[in-house]
């Protein structure tokens, strides 16, 4: 059985590699931003020679997931819409994933401490929002599957 409906099976599979990586890239950075952000004394984070590695592989990998978002767009969020199935917490992620781009922009553009400040605090939130409306998507969408698996099987 095929993971996402109209799309290859290593799809799926590249979808899990970018959000776990670029989570994982994200939470590495986490205790720079305590640090030079919040001003928090923090003797935890990465060395100052792999700082600039894991901000280059995290902004990679953020362009990865716009690109997979365009490429769900075609098929999997057109008929999750037009089903009516999942599609709260599919909103949650487009939105999510749409407004980290914006606040990730900021992080570079914004010229003020302060609204740096809020981009960086705001990004970090909508970053685990984005990690935890994927895991409600997954599992809520194999319940769906599962029930629509039964009601054929009892036709």
């Amino acid at each position: 059985m095929k993971k996402l409906s109209g799309y290859p099976n290593w799809f799926f599979w590249l979808i899990i590699l970018a959000i776990t990586m670029t989570g994982l890239t994200g939470l590495f950075m986490l205790p720079w931003v305590m640090e030079f952000k919040l001003q928090w004394d923090v003797d935890f984070g990465l060395s100052g020679d792999l700082r600039l590695p894991a901000v280059v592989m995290h902004v990679l990998l953020g362009w990865l997931m716009l690109i997979l978002l365009g490429a769900l767009w075609h098929s999997h969020i057109r008929a999750g819409w037009r089903k009516k199935l999942n599609h709260k917490s599919g909103l949650v992620m487009s939105l999510s994933l749409l407004a980290l781009a914006l606040t990730g922009v900021g992080l570079y553009y914004l010229s003020s401490e302060s609204a740096q400040l809020a981009a960086s605090l705001l990004h970090t939130f909508l970053g685990l929002l984005l990690c935890g409306g994927f895991g409600w998507h997954y599992w809520h969408g194999r319940q769906i599957r599962q029930q629509s698996l039964t009601r054929q099987r009892i036709l």
